[in-house]
């Protein structure tokens, strides 16, 4: 019984010390966020790039990283002075991997649709995926092609 006990105790333990890291990346993460708020949407995009890539990078697996990507692709395609397609493919894959319980999965392949080029195959095997998630309305698979 006492070993039982004691397993209990070390898992809580354990435990806490796990929602006690995450909570520390959460905050980072939310600094971070203010930091990139004070530049602006019309800052310098490396430097959104460059914090928008820390919080990837430093705190994982909170709501904020997984947010991050989602604002590199964004700034990909419309922050720079030109448009960087590749790019944004890639953070919205990485998004997917690294997320892939996410409530944003379904909008990430969605957008990924929008941004493969209509004979590639990972734009082929994303609309599959869509058309075959309950999630998403009726109206929207019908009109994925």
């Amino acid at each position: 019984m006492r070993k039982i006990f004691s397993l209990l105790f070390v898992l809580i333990l354990a435990s806490c010390a796990s929602c006690a890291d995450i909570a520390g990346l959460e905050r980072e993460a939310l600094i971070l966020r203010v930091e990139l708020n004070r530049l602006g949407s019309s800052g310098d995009p490396f430097e959104r790039e460059a914090i928008l890539q820390k919080i990837t990078d430093k705190c994982k697996g909170t709501e904020e990283a997984e947010a991050a990507y989602w604002d590199l692709a964004d700034l990909y395609l419309d922050g720079f002075p030109e448009e960087m397609r590749q790019e944004a493919r890639e953070m919205l894959e990485l998004c997917l991997k690294n997320y892939p319980k996410s409530n944003r999965s379904l909008l990430v392949k969605c957008r990924l649709v929008d941004l493969y080029d209509a004979k590639d195959a990972r734009r082929k095997e994303l609309i599959r995926q869509l058309q075959n998630e309950n999630a998403l309305p009726s109206l929207i698979r019908s009109k994925l092609n």
